[in-house]
């Protein structure tokens, strides 16, 4: 063991020479290396790889969404506290965000990436819970979080997500603080520090072994119609999540551009990073048991996201009714009409609303 030893042997010069600060980004290196030669999630052959496509796999005409090793399934956990939500950046760009409860009354996103997202700001990043571990090893995800409750720290390492905490000893590595925006809702990424983990984690070819959704070919569902054409439509949706309306959802629909402008806590919700208001293609709302609570305490609650359960989908100014479903927990979960089809979504964002219980969705 010549090599580890010379490698021990830097790191305690670097410690004594350079300081504890470089000390820290020694034993984060050394970590990763471990991570590499133990090898890990992110070691995947290329024989257990595939495409995820908008549309069925035989259909090759269709253009995939997850395309080439850049287009890694990416799953970011975001903030959503008071303090933090006028620097919310990069949800708009995502191709899926879910939204769900955590403790207090209070909702987080997380959203589902293609790669990695454009800008030098990403976030703030928060951290994980259970059930979202659930979703995002669901997709396979390279799931990016700042610590957890000790439930879902414990269960990411058995699942297929493939984990990048920032409280390890990576954090400096592929993270950062704005020192102008207090604490804990202050941590961004980048663009680039998205690809530099794609490519430090050698996540080099795609997972296979998903159910893929079902996306419009060609968007043609809602961009040919014109609105004439699309009849009465549903123009307003509003999700009750808890007590007061800071966390509240709802959206209006857009008839020209065919998208849903989202509010939130009744106000338009704006992407930091674009300065604009947040639009979607499709909206999911997933009704799930009323929650329960973990031992661990702090109001931590849990959310049952395995099995079956009841789904409206808005798109096109219309209302469809459904059900989900989702059989262990790193499947996927899939969207089915009254008649069992899979649903097919179109092309844009889709925000998919986690709700729990008896809690109030209308439409009208």
């Amino acid at each position: 063991m010549p090599k580890q030893k010379n490698t021990i042997a830097k790191a305690e010069r670097k410690q004594s020479a350079l300081g504890i600060g470089v000390f820290l980004m020694v034993i984060a290196l050394l970590w990763f290396a471990s991570f590499k030669l133990i090898g890990g999630s992110g070691g995947r052959t290329s024989e257990d790889k595939g495409i995820f496509n908008f549309g069925t796999i035989e259909e090759e005409e269709i253009k995939p969404v997850f395309g080439n090793s850049k287009d890694y399934p990416v799953f970011i956990v975001f903030d959503n506290h008071p303090d933090s939500q006028a620097y919310l950046s990069g949800l708009q760009e995502a191709l899926v965000v879910y939204e769900y409860l955590a403790e207090g009354g209070a909702t987080r996103f997380a959203g589902l990436y293609n790669g990695a997202p454009s800008g030098d700001r990403i976030g703030p990043i928060r951290s994980a819970r259970p059930y979202i571990v659930e979703i995002a090893s669901g997709w396979s995800g390279f799931f990016w979080h700042a610590g957890g409750s000790p439930e879902a720290l414990e269960l990411v390492k058995k699942t297929d997500a493939i984990d990048l905490n920032e409280i390890s000893g990576l954090g400096i590595r592929y993270f950062w603080r704005d020192n102008e925006v207090p604490r804990p809702h202050n941590l961004f990424t980048s663009s680039d520090l998205i690809g530099l983990g794609i490519e430090d984690f050698e996540l080099n070819a795609l997972p296979s072994d998903k159910i893929l959704w079902q996306w419009d070919q060609d968007n043609s569902q809602g961009s040919i119609k014109s609105a004439e054409e699309r009849g009465q439509t549903i123009d307003h949706i509003y999700v009750d999540f808890s007590e007061g309306i800071d966390f509240d959802a709802s959206y209006k629909y857009d008839p020209i551009k065919n998208h849903y402008k989202r509010f939130m806590g009744g106000l338009e919700h704006i992407d930091y990073a674009t300065g604009e208001q947040i639009t979607t293609s499709n909206i999911i709302i997933q009704k799930v048991p009323q929650e329960g609570y973990y031992a661990s305490g702090l109001g931590r609650i849990k959310l049952d996201m395995i099995g079956t359960g009841k789904m409206i989908l808005f798109q096109n100014g219309k209302v469809i009714k459904g059900t989900w479903e989702k059989e262990f927990r790193d499947s996927q979960t899939i969207w089915l009409n009254e008649i069992s089809e899979p649903i097919t979504l179109e092309r844009g964002q889709t925000w998919v609303e986690v709700v729990p219980g008896a809690r109030l969705v209308t439409y009208e």
